[in-house]
């Protein structure tokens, strides 16, 4: 067991180390098997990572009537329910590849809501701007349109209208 964890934490060492070491690039030829079966072969900035700026996958269905309605998917997830993760991912994925996944979301979001009769579905991204300590202090939030760019993914027609 001495031995395993003697392993292991020296992998946790080599696997975000530096490129440019000849050490670490001598070492990571032994452990790179390993580091890349349990996945620890990660950049330096893992102990330390910078923290982006979010974005949020929101859609409007437009109904029959010509009535808007704007939904925002990642609320209707509960955090304790192990499909949040799946979902949350999936709509991160829509935003960062719309030209292969938008189609199928506009779809789903169609027969999701077939009870408003939608016409057509629009994806928008929501990106955060800058948001600072005063805001938050004055009773403000980071998704507040002051605070926010709104960027539309893609406008569709639902196949049943």
């Amino acid at each position: 067991m001495s031995a395993f964890l003697a392993w292991h934490t020296l992998a946790m060492v080599i696997g975000p180390a530096p490129d440019n070491s000849v050490v670490a690039q001598s070492l990571r030829t032994v452990w790179q098997p390993y580091l890349s079966l349990l996945r620890l072969d990660n950049t330096w900035d893992f102990f330390a990572p910078t923290v982006g700026k979010g974005s949020q996958l929101r859609y409007v269905v437009e109904d029959d009537t010509g009535q808007r309605t704007t939904f925002v998917p990642a609320d209707e997830l509960s955090w304790y329910h192990p499909a949040y993760f799946w979902f949350r991912s999936w709509y991160y994925t829509i935003i960062d590849s719309p030209e292969v996944y938008a189609d199928y979301a506009v779809a789903y979001f169609c027969r999701k809501h077939a009870s408003l009769h939608p016409v057509s579905i629009t994806l928008l991204e929501y990106q955060e701007g800058d948001f600072w300590r005063e805001d938050q202090l004055s009773g403000k939030h980071p998704m507040d349109p002051e605070f926010v760019t709104v960027n539309t993914i893609k406008l569709a027609k639902c196949s049943d209208s």
